[in-house]
């Protein structure tokens, strides 16, 4: 080509690639303005004078740089007078009067790195990604205007930049630096609650943020990361940290005085009125800092360790795997020995985070103010007393009890791995050390990946967990599950064959449970015998037929409650509908008192071992038991 006409393709080609940037200008996308700008965040912040505050931050900080360098971020600006605002109520005048230590954590507590998070992608909640001061940012919507933290209204979304996205904000972010049982001690709200947990001692189990001992090196988070390639395009990580996080239920000072409790004595006499109908073997100890006692056993039930938000009940597990009709459940261990607290979503009524639901009466535990934040945990408040009481431990015994495999260990959602948001990207798989989740015992050649929702899989709430073993070593270990009520149960586990899954012989509490089972089968073989439901089979349309012969030989079809968002891996309306994807039956145990159980695998060949759930069926409850 001439040079006159390579100059004359440049320009037309220049004047077309303008064209589209100022054709992004202030556009709409989704009934949702944005602006578009080509620069880097960084110097949109120098351009921005009503910034030119928090950009002052920022240089001081030594974040220039970063903020103009490549890469994907999240920024919520808080304008001039936001900034100022802060000042005066810190008693200072100007970002000199701060230490440095304390500019470096605001400028950290308005940077999420690595997320371009728009205000399309936002919900009612908390966002998944952590600020890079390792805090949760919140987000609250109120009519046609939306919050950050609570009371930080964003003023205008959408400025995207080259390398991310600013929101602007009309207040400084300043989350809670308090451990969370300070900062419930400072709430007045709830000064009845922290009353009865100082009298039981249960203060004293929200201490803990991080453990000191847990060490992780480059090297081996590569050696861990390693272990976990498959054929399946993964992103891997190995975790750097093991953080503890509390979840506390409070009930207000108000909602205690319309059950007629205006003090210590009084909810003492409640929770007396409760508990030791449940366990009257216990009615007489009054030492209230022994876990037996009934104030002790009401405070506990309202503790958790696990930090969960709003949206972490349940709410993040609702993937688009699950079919929308078929209510949801999650099953919570509180701090109170041998209890369970239920979380629902509800199909026909649309609400979620429905705890201890009575189908009978009604009732239920509902959250009126939540996400209260501290540095190592979330408290929020309920509008009803929460009990585990007779009837609800009725309701647990009577029912299916299905577990996400997932929500045996705290450390998946302390260290925020479980809740991510399913999508068709590679795989997004966490590499987990031996001894990192607590309830997990096993050899020290073993890896455990917790897989994140993704579209491709067929599994229930989306995720996956699957073990390996180095040096084609066998898989050997024990994992201890959530209590449930004392009763006869079938116990079962579900998971998808692949033919790389080995054999294992499975113990319930130490006892075999029948012979070895070989996990690589397919449920077409003649040993599971699985015929998928047909409409045109005249002798048998919905395959219950199918069902009971498969029960015979000790599987089940997968439920039929969730399918494969993206079905290029695994085909069916559901996993009803999949060979792979399966259930074994462990056998028929009778617990002659509610607790804990431990379930055991031995590989007997190589492989690698999945699980997606674990079911306990109360025998009362199989004949009448749905496909879901």
């Amino acid at each position: 080509m001439p040079p006159k006409n390579k100059l004359l393709a440049f320009i037309i080609l220049s004047f077309t690639i303008i064209t589209l940037f100022n054709a992004c200008d202030s556009d709409d996308v989704g009934n949702t303005l944005y602006t578009f700008t080509d620069k880097m965040l960084g110097e949109e912040l120098v351009t921005d004078t009503t910034l030119s505050e928090f950009n002052k931050l920022i240089s001081m900080t030594g974040l220039s740089g970063f903020v103009n360098s490549y890469g994907n971020m999240t920024c919520f600006a808080p304008d001039n007078d936001a900034m100022r605002s802060f000042y005066e109520a810190k008693g200072k005048t100007k970002l000199e009067d701060f230490t440095a230590d304390s500019l470096k954590l605001m400028a950290y507590d308005h940077l999420i790195n690595g997320a371009v998070i728009k205000f399309v992608n936002f919900n009612e909640g908390r966002l998944f990604n952590q600020t890079m001061s390792e805090r949760y940012i919140a987000i609250n919507f109120d009519g046609t205007e939306t919050y950050v933290n609570k009371n930080s209204k964003i003023t205008l979304k959408d400025i995207v930049v080259h390398n991310g996205v600013i929101h602007k904000i009309d207040r400084v972010l300043d989350p809670e630096r308090s451990g969370i049982a300070e900062t419930i001690s400072k709430d007045s709200t709830f000064s009845l609650f922290y009353e009865a947990l100082v009298v039981t001692g249960m203060v004293d189990s929200l201490l803990r943020t991080e453990d000191e001992n847990y060490v992780m090196t480059k090297g081996y988070a590569e050696e861990l990361e390693n272990a976990l390639i498959t054929t399946i395009s993964s992103e891997r990580h190995a975790p750097y940290s093991r953080k503890y996080g509390y979840t506390v239920l409070m009930e207000s000072n108000n909602t205690y005085k319309k059950h007629g409790i205006e003090n210590l004595d009084d909810l003492r006499a409640y929770a007396a009125s409760v508990y030791d109908v449940v366990y009257p073997q216990d009615a007489h100890i009054k030492e209230e800092t022994s876990r037996e006692n009934s104030l002790n056993r009401f405070v506990s039930y309202h503790l958790i360790n696990k930090e969960l938000s709003y949206t972490k009940f349940i709410k993040d597990y609702d993937t688009q795997h699950m079919w929308k009709t078929i209510d949801l459940y999650e099953y919570i261990e509180p701090m109170c020995s041998n209890t369970l607290i239920e979380v629902k979503i509800d199909r026909m009524s649309g609400e979620h985070n429905l705890f201890n639901h009575l189908p009978e009466t009604g009732e239920a535990i509902r959250l009126v103010d939540f996400d209260k934040d501290a540095e190592n945990g979330v408290y929020h408040e309920i509008d009803g007393i929460l009990v585990y009481s007779k009837a609800v431990e009725n309701e647990l015994s009577s029912k299916r009890l299905r577990f996400d495999f997932a929500s045996f260990f705290p450390e998946l959602t302390n260290n925020n791995m479980r809740g991510r948001l399913s999508d068709d990207k590679a795989l997004y798989r966490n590499a987990l050390p031996p001894g990192y989740l607590d309830r997990f015992k096993c050899t020290e050649q073993t890896v455990l990946c917790y897989s994140s929702a993704n579209d491709k899989l067929m599994n229930y709430m989306g995720d996956e967990f699957f073990i390996v073993v180095k040096n084609a070593k066998l898989y050997d270990f024990d994992v201890i599950t959530p209590p449930v009520p004392a009763g006869t149960y079938e116990v079962r586990f579900g998971y998808q064959s692949n033919g790389r899954r080995g054999v294992a012989q499975f113990y319930v509490d130490g006892y075999p449970c029948g012979v070895p089972v070989n996990l690589n089968n397919n449920g077409s073989d003649i040993d599971i015998g699985y015929e998928k439901p047909n409409p045109a089979n005249a002798n048998d349309p919905n395959g219950f037929e199918n069902d009971k012969a498969m029960r015979n030989k000790g599987y089940m079809k997968g439920p039929g409650s969730f399918k494969a968002i993206n079905p290029s891996w695994y085909s069916g309306n559901s996993a009803r509908e999949n060979g792979s994807n399966l259930r074994k039956i462990l056998g028929t145990f009778i617990f002659d008192k509610a607790g804990n159980h431990v379930i055991t695998v031995r590989g007997l060949s190589g492989g690698q071992f999945q699980i997606d759930f674990v079911e306990f069926v109360p025998t009362s409850y199989i004949e009448r038991e749905d496909i879901y």
